[in-house]
């Protein structure tokens, strides 16, 4: 009994010094992002931003691989069955954390026990873009259009339960619309799709739609949020044209790691995407696509997610009536 005892606890011990050593020489090797969304996209342009910051900061690479699909839980669960050991990290948007547990009968992880957030980086609000070639200026001028021609009405998201679905279902109750929702693989395909005509509406991000809005291809004629965007200081919000309940749609990016990652690592991960976030460069990079800062460590990161899981419960809830799936 006692040589039993003995070589277990020398077994215990050679596993916590070999943990203590594998954490002080992290990173070892190349760095993971996992972007649930396409290429292209708003996640998949912020993640190369933060994946070549973090590199440097770190002397080890790290490679952006997107891997879209199910509602963005394909690259999800992908980080949380992953090994914790800071190798393999989720760079994404709210969506798949606080809106699509609730939006999904079946969801392939747990939040809460299977992740763990790194840090909270920024948040932008959510635009509704129609083309630029449509006589539609405004949301009144689109409640008009979809109901002289409910055959065309329709609107396109980043995915079935994305903010950008329900903001769109909202926005039918609420305007008394009934325009048909229409999912895509990431906001870049939506973007094509509406400036082909084949759209009467989206809703994306600001980012991702500066080059076309710039370009004169689509109209943004609305804005989520409480104020008018910076970088979007013409277009009035939802609130100004009589819609309301769209304040809280803000979708924010985030650096997630499977749940068991080591706080040494963790701490490391966020004090860097902390200084990161915080410099001048990415600062201004980084409100060029509509993003406001803010850049956290992870206690705080996982208040966020938190509390912003329990608000989209309750929207959520709010539109039961609507299929998700």
């Amino acid at each position: 009994m006692r040589r039993i005892l003995l070589k277990t606890a020398i077994a215990a011990l050679a596993c916590t010094a070999a943990a203590s050593w594998a954490e002080d020489r992290y990173p070892a090797r190349a760095i993971r992002f996992i972007v649930p969304a396409s290429a292209g996209g708003p996640s998949d342009v912020v993640a190369r931003l933060f994946a070549e910051k973090l590199g440097g900061a770190l002397g080890q690479p790290v490679l952006v691989e997107n891997k879209p699909g199910a509602s963005l839980t394909l690259g999800t669960v992908l980080v949380a069955q992953a090994q914790p050991d800071g190798y393999t990290l989720l760079f994404t948007t709210s969506t798949p954390i606080v809106m699509v547990p609730f939006t999904m009968k079946k969801v392939p992880y747990d939040v809460q026990k299977d992740l763990t957030t790194v840090s909270h980086l920024g948040s932008t609000p959510l635009v509704l873009y129609v083309n630029a070639t449509s006589p539609v200026q405004n949301v009144k001028d689109l409640v008009a259009a979809s109901k002289a021609a409910p055959d065309k009405a329709n609107f396109g998201s980043y995915g079935n339960g994305s903010s950008a679905h329900v903001l769109g279902e909202i926005l039918n109750r609420e305007a008394g619309m009934k325009m048909v929702h229409v999912p895509y693989k990431g906001v870049a395909p939506e973007l094509q799709d509406l400036m082909a005509g084949n759209l009467m509406s989206a809703v994306a991000d600001i980012g991702t739609a500066a080059g076309q809005v710039k370009a004169g291809k689509i109209r943004p004629i609305a804005v989520t949020g409480t104020k008018r965007s910076a970088s979007l200081p013409d277009v009035p919000t939802f609130a100004e044209q009589g819609i309301a309940g769209m304040e809280a749609f803000s979708p924010w990016w985030a650096v997630f790691a499977p749940a068991q990652t080591p706080h040494p690592i963790v701490d490391r991960l966020s004090t860097e995407l902390a200084k990161i976030v915080k410099s001048p460069d990415m600062q201004s990079r980084l409100l060029s696509f509509g993003i406001d800062t803010t850049g956290t460590n992870s206690a705080q990161a996982n208040e966020i997610t938190r509390t912003d899981m329990a608000r989209w419960q309750a929207i959520i809830r709010d539109v039961s009536y609507i299929n998700f799936e």
